[in-house]
């Protein structure tokens, strides 16, 4: 092999090593970035025995969800609904509701 080969074999190897670094790089700041929490959306909380579900500020109730009876629900459940359970988006809501029972 002449230095000719030797060489443009080791620019390639660099250069395929550099291209993965840069591919793990991006991944692992892809995953992170991934692993932050959404800020809440909306608050679920109980309002006359029922799960209701407020926006952020505590404004509303949006939506009240008559068919759950929160005296029904465990203890722990019972009293996250009584401080506000945050709420993301739909799909976290209706896992909740689905949880409650509804």
């Amino acid at each position: 092999m002449g230095n000719a080969q030797k060489s443009a074999k080791y620019l390639y190897l660099s250069l395929l090593g550099a291209l993965a670094v840069l591919c793990i790089a991006a991944g692992i700041w892809w995953f992170i970035r991934g692993q932050q929490p959404a800020e809440p959306q909306y608050l679920l909380k109980d309002n006359g025995g029922h799960p209701a579900l407020y926006t952020i500020d505590g404004s509303g109730p949006l939506a009240r969800y008559d068919e759950i009876y929160t005296r029904l629900l465990p203890e722990g459940d019972a009293l996250a609904l009584q401080q506000g359970v945050p709420i993301t988006d739909e799909r976290e809501l209706q896992k909740r509701l689905e949880d409650y029972g509804l």
